[in-house]
């Protein structure tokens, strides 16, 4: 059995450092992996940060962590855009992205 932490990248957890800050905590807990929410909860008035910017962030900060979002609603997002993305965190994180 693995273990993750799904994390919502908005209110205290909109700046990506604070979210790095937990992923390094979960990693040293001995948790499997870090995902965090492709949310628009922006537009409920409150700070939100871009998940993938997020993941980055944690990405540098961590060695085994498995990494993605929880959900990512293509409907929103252009395939081909969240395709490059996915494939630039792969390459950083050294091939820990789940999508």
């Amino acid at each position: 059995m693995k273990f993750g932490i799904c994390l919502s990248n908005f209110g205290t957890y909109a700046d990506p450092r604070q979210s790095a800050r937990v992923a390094q905590t979960a990693e040293a807990a001995g948790w499997d992996g870090f995902f965090v929410w492709d949310h628009l909860a922006f537009v409920w008035g409150q700070p939100s940060a871009d998940p993938w910017v997020t993941l980055a962030a944690v990405a540098t900060r961590t060695q085994s962590l498995t990494l993605g979002t929880a959900v990512t609603p293509l409907p929103r997002r252009r395939p081909q855009v969240v395709a490059q993305q996915a494939a630039t965190l792969d390459a950083l994180s050294g091939g820990r992205v789940v999508l």
